[in-house]
């Protein structure tokens, strides 16, 4: 399971190894990827499922370490920026005190997008009672809202920036918001511990072959794309649209596999620092570092 698959990009690597048999190559027969809606409910759909890998966002999996769901974080998956902060066009929102009093729009608790909006405040040296924020699930729904006036603002992703710009809408773009943030991790591959005592060799193999994934991106971007627009049923020119714009953005937002413990630290004391994560996080516990890919090993840090 792969949090927004069909719908963000975090599935790409899940996709495109799909279309080109990597992951029967590694020794997993994968029959099908599900999605989520982002958040918690990521976490409580693997659990429910009897799921043998989840791509999660990092939030999500501490707070359900946490809380004592029986899952370890097992591999890397997604690190630094991948969305654009919008308004509507002509709202003065041009410096950190335009912020107060703001409607940011997020996914749903425990989500990136959540977690990006308080790094984003804390960044800029405010809080989120500066601010009122609106969980509205989709992100077409926070894109409605704020075209309607119901907040102020939005993020929005890829591949639905590509097809909003292809479908004619208007926003303003807000290019300062984040410019900020350190590096910080997005989603990590989780799995539950009987999965773990049980199935490491298919785990290894999932990891294996999303890597295979990650390595078609870098190495041939016009293949990936096609493999993207296939597994999302996308239009072509909006998949190599969509996944042109997030390398431009962040050219290495697709980790292999590594884990990369200070990048997910970062990402943890900013939901410690926001008040969304209450005490410290217990790192041993949380984390299995024996299925990353030995090779990679020296790259986890």
């Amino acid at each position: 399971m792969v949090t927004h698959y069909a719908s963000l990009l975090y599935g790409t690597p899940y996709a495109v190894a799909l279309d080109k048999g990597y992951f029967k190559k590694t020794g997993v027969d994968v029959a099908s990827i599900l999605t989520s809606k982002g958040g918690g409910t990521s976490v409580r759909n693997m659990m429910a499922g009897e799921t043998l890998f989840a791509e999660v966002a990092l939030p999500a999996a501490l707070s359900a370490i946490k809380e004592g769901f029986p899952i370890k974080i097992i591999s890397g998956g997604t690190d630094g920026p991948s969305s654009f902060w919008v308004t509507r066009p002509g709202e003065k929102i041009e410096k950190p005190e335009d912020l107060k009093g703001k409607r940011f729009v997020y996914s749903r608790p425990k989500s990136v997008s959540e977690s990006s909006i308080l790094a984003v405040l804390k960044s800029h040296g405010l809080k989120a009672s500066d601010v009122t924020m609106v969980a509205i699930g989709d992100f077409g729904a926070g894109l409605t809202a704020l075209e309607h006036n119901k907040i102020d603002i939005a993020i929005i992703p890829e591949p639905i920036y590509s097809q909003k710009m292809k479908a004619g809408a208007k926003y303003q773009i807000i290019p300062w918001l984040d410019a900020k943030l350190p590096p910080y991790s997005q989603t990590v591959g989780v799995a539950t511990n009987d999965m773990i005592a049980k199935k490491g060799d298919k785990l290894r193999a999932v990891i294996e072959g999303r890597r295979k994934g990650v390595d078609l991106i870098y190495a041939d971007q016009k293949a990936a794309a096609e493999s993207l627009a296939k597994g999302y049923n996308l239009p072509p020119d909006i998949a190599a649209s969509a996944l042109a714009g997030l390398l431009k953005q962040t050219p290495t937002w697709f980790g292999h596999g590594e884990l990369k413990t200070k990048l997910m630290e970062l990402t943890a004391q900013s939901l410690i620092d926001t008040g969304a994560y209450e005490g410290t996080v217990d790192w041993k516990t949380a984390i299995d570092d024996r299925f990353v890919p030995k090779d990679l090993q020296s790259k986890t840090q």
